[in-house]
Parts: structure tokens; sequence; C-alpha cells
């Protein structure tokens, strides 16, 4: 799975996962000089952090490592720029 931020904004807003199973989240960084990073939350950017993926700056690309989630939704977050950094993680 891929995500992009540019802008302090993720480029894309909801992308898919395998669910029962460990995947990776290939990110990448476009804002040159800024951190950021992808977290995933239970249901909403306020449940349960189940994920926190290595802080760092652009432009560079990282891979995470993700556990295996359950089927349902997740969200996917920045968490340095938490209000406008968020999207949803489909786990199926």
């Amino acid at each position: 799975m891929y995500i992009s931020a540019l802008a302090i904004k993720f480029e894309q807003t909801t992308v898919t996962a395998p669910a029962n199973t460990s995947f990776q989240i290939k990110f990448e960084n476009k804002d040159a000089g800024t951190p950021h990073n992808v977290a995933l939350y239970q249901g909403s950017p306020t449940g349960a952090q189940l994920f926190v993926g290595q802080t760092f700056n652009g432009v560079e690309t990282r891979t995470y490592t993700v556990p295996p989630l359950d089927a349902g939704a997740y969200a996917f977050v920045c968490t340095i720029h938490p209000s406008t950094m968020v999207g949803t993680l489909n786990a199926q």
C-alpha cells in the first residue's frame, strides 16, 4: 500500500489493506524539511492507537511494517499534523 504527503496533507484519503495479516505501508514524504509519519487508530483519530511509524523529514520514503488488523475501518493520521493529515484505512 502507498500513502504520500504533500503540502501538509495526505494525497490519499482512503486506502485498503488486507485484514488479519501483516502488511507494509510505503510512505513518501514529499514535503522538503517537514516531518511527517503515519499512525493507525481504531475507528477514528480519537480511538486506540494501534501503530505509529517513525517520523522523518521529507523529501524521503520509508516502508513501515504493520501488524495484522481485524477487518474494519481505521484512521490513519500524521501525529505531527493531526488536524490536517487524516484518512481512512479499510482492512478487508
